[in-house]
């Protein structure tokens, strides 16, 4: 009887314990917070005399992204 209520209460501390880490995660979940980025532009995006001095300047945008 001791030995059945011995075993019963360690099931039931095994499994709350083993369901505490799963609600103990960041904002975004396991593999860290949730992080939103804003978009930047489109890719190919042309700005001229984006400084306001030299008219003759443009920037080629590339929306966030690593062109290759």
């Amino acid at each position: 009887m001791k030995f059945k209520y011995a075993l019963t209460s360690l099931a039931l501390s095994v499994a709350i314990l083993s369901s505490v880490p799963s609600t103990a995660f960041a904002i975004g979940g396991a593999s860290g917070a949730k992080v939103d980025y804003q978009v930047q532009g489109k890719i190919g995006e042309v700005v001229m005399n984006p400084y306001d001095i030299a008219p003759l300047t443009a920037v080629i945008r590339n929306g966030g992204y690593q062109l290759r």
